[in-house]
């Protein structure tokens, strides 16, 4: 097996595992917080569910360039921006 042929499967394993975490499970733990920032409009979400509904993507990773727009929608709603 070559080098690329393994990179080829590592990337559709790390896709598949993602797609586990792009959905809404969460622990019931953080629902005040996460009702609080759906409803202030802190998140948004990334789509929709196959049922239409939001798709928060609770347990997936947040990349820099979702938190810098995180930290700006909480900065606009502080008056900052």
């Amino acid at each position: 097996m070559t080098e690329a042929q393994v990179k080829e499967i590592c990337k559709g394993v790390i896709a598949e595992q993602r797609k586990e975490l792009q959905d809404n499970d969460c622990g019931t733990w953080s629902k005040e917080a996460r009702d609080w920032a759906i409803n202030c409009g802190l998140i948004s979400g990334g789509g929709t569910l196959p049922d239409g509904t939001p798709n928060y993507m609770w347990a997936d990773q947040l990349t820099r360039e979702q938190a810098a727009a995180l930290f700006f929608r909480f900065a606009k709603m502080m008056g900052k921006v």
